[in-house]
């Protein structure tokens, strides 16, 4: 068989793995065996609509006009280079909603832990916005510094849980970096140490040396500079970065930073005012799920 592979190029076929009915006839294998091809089916589905939804590497800012309704979010680069949409607004929606298999599915990458240091938010929150993010990338700053505060008062309302994955696209010091915010998270200084740490890249691909990481925890008040340091160095740290990471990559997502809002995905540091109307959608559809 071969599956949908999405890179900077477009999406393009490869060979997957070979799927082969099980030598034991019983029921119990069958039933197994078609479960665990349904399931390859429905993360290719996922992969090849993310694929005609987003592209590119790092996410530009886009117009600032609200998704129509129902719709899911371009990117940036796509809205610089095309004109509104033609028809109406239910045409947009039934040419660009994915199925509802792969809705359930990227419902499913939310993980509503109420112990997740990554996270913030009301766990039964009606809308979840997944952010996938590297911590040296320009857009991801312009995001974290400039619109994800204006979205606080849904996250204060109760309305939005934002669950932050890194998406290390880069180098070593983005890695070393996510750590470094987890380690914060540890010490319950995950947003000041995030915001610290992304603002240095509001102007292009910040240095972030150990040390540098290390006055970021000093200036936005970590407690224990010494357990601080300590989990620089912590293997558990290291291993969720990579997991989150693997997470992106086999959903097939490719640059940041990438928004999976419920259903709707979102890519590019678009304005405020283009993730309040997503926001606002997927809350009427999670009350229409409901």
């Amino acid at each position: 068989m071969t599956v949908a592979v999405w890179d900077a190029g477009g999406v393009t076929e490869q060979p997957g793995p070979a799927f082969s009915p099980p030598a034991d006839d019983s029921r119990a294998s069958s039933i197994a065996w078609a479960v665990a091809v349904t399931v390859v089916a429905l993360v290719i589905g996922l992969i090849a609509w993310l694929a005609l939804g987003t592209e590119g590497s790092d996410g530009a800012r886009g117009p600032s006009t609200p998704p129509s309704a129902a719709a899911p979010a371009q990117t940036g680069e796509q809205q610089a280079q095309e004109s509104a949409p033609e028809g109406t607004a239910s045409d947009d929606a039934a040419a660009q909603t994915p199925p509802e298999e792969v809705q359930q599915l990227m419902l499913d990458l939310q993980r509503r832990d109420p112990d997740d240091p990554m996270a913030v938010g009301e766990v039964d929150a009606p809308v979840v916005m997944i952010e996938y993010a590297d911590y040296r990338c320009p857009y991801c700053a312009q995001f974290a510094v400039e619109t994800r505060p204006e979205l606080q008062p849904l996250v204060d309302a109760g309305v939005l849980r934002i669950e932050f994955r890194d998406f290390v696209i880069f180098d070593e010091q983005s890695h070393q970096a996510a750590v470094a915010a987890r380690a914060a998270a540890a010490q319950d200084l995950l947003e000041p140490y995030q915001t610290a740490v992304f603002a240095r890249s509001s102007e292009g691909h910040a240095e972030l040396e150990r040390q540098d990481l290390l006055d970021i925890a000093e200036e936005v008040g970590v407690p224990d500079l010494a357990a601080f340091e300590q989990a620089l160095d912590d293997p558990a740290l290291a291993a969720a970065v990579d997991a989150d990471t693997a997470e992106a990559r086999s959903i097939g997502l490719s640059s940041t930073p990438t928004f999976l809002v419920n259903t709707t995905v979102v890519q590019g540091a678009q304005s405020a005012l283009y993730f309040e109307s997503v926001i606002a959608q997927e809350e009427q559809r999670a009350f229409s799920r409901d």
